[in-house]
C-alpha cells in the first residue's frame, strides 16, 4: 500500500473561504525526499446529477462559465453547503436548477479534479424517474438554458465536444456506461 506524504508545515497564501484557499506546504515523501514549496488549492466540494426523466430524457443545463470564458453543456450541479448531506445537496441542486425531483437515486462516487493541486471534489449521482414538480428556482448568478436530451443526444454531445467541463464529461460517461449495463429504468 502506498504511504501518504507528510506535511511538515504549511502557510496559507490566500484565504477566500468558502470559495478558495491557496496553501504552500513543506512535505516529506515516504522515500525521505522533501519538497519545501508544494502548492495546493482548496475549493468546496460539489454534487452533480445525471437525471433521467420518466420519458427517458436527460436533464442538462447550458450556461456561461466565466473562468473558462465559454458556455458549456453540463449536468445540474452545485456546491455542498456546510453540514449538508451529499445526497440532499444533489436533490436540492436538481430541484433548484431544473424543478425536477427523482424517485430512484444512485451514488456513483467521489472524484477529484486535480490530484496534484486539489481544486475540488465532485460527488456524482444517477437519478432515475425524474419528474417536473416546480419551476426552476435560480440564483442571480445562474443564467441557464434548460435542455432535455435523449440518451443518443447526450452521447453525441459527450463525444462531439459540447460538454467542456471535465467533471461533467466524466459523470456523463460513467452514467451512460451504467445505463448500458443496467438499462435506463
Amino acid at each position: 500500500m502506498l504511504k501518504p506524504w507528510r506535511t511538515l508545515s504549511h502557510t496559507i497564501l490566500l484565504d477566500r473561504q468558502p470559495w478558495l484557499r491557496v496553501i504552500c506546504e513543506h512535505v516529506r515523501l515516504p522515500n525521505g525526499y522533501e519538497m519545501p514549496d508544494y502548492y495546493r488549492i482548496e475549493m468546496p466540494e460539489w454534487a452533480q446529477v445525471f437525471a433521467l426523466t420518466e420519458d427517458g430524457r436527460v436533464a442538462m443545463i447550458e450556461h456561461y462559465k466565466h473562468g473558462a470564458g465559454m458556455a458549456s453543456l453540463e449536468l445540474p450541479a452545485g456546491y455542498i453547503e456546510d453540514g449538508e448531506e451529499i445526497e440532499l445537496s444533489a436533490r436540492r441542486e436538481l430541484l433548484e436548477e431544473t424543478g425536477l425531483e427523482a424517485s430512484d437515486w444512485r451514488y456513483l462516487g467521489r472524484y477529484f479534479l486535480d490530484g496534484n493541486r486539489g481544486c475540488g471534489v465532485s460527488h456524482t449521482f444517477l437519478a432515475r424517474g425524474a419528474r417536473q414538480v416546480a419551476p426552476p428556482n435560480l440564483e442571480q448568478l445562474e443564467i441557464i438554458q434548460q435542455h432535455r436530451l435523449t440518451l443518443d443526444e447526450v452521447r453525441a454531445a459527450w463525444l462531439g465536444g459540447r460538454i467542456h467541463n471535465m467533471s461533467a464529461m466524466a459523470a456523463v460517461g460513467l452514467a451512460l456506461a451504467l445505463l448500458e449495463e443496467d438499462g435506463p429504468c
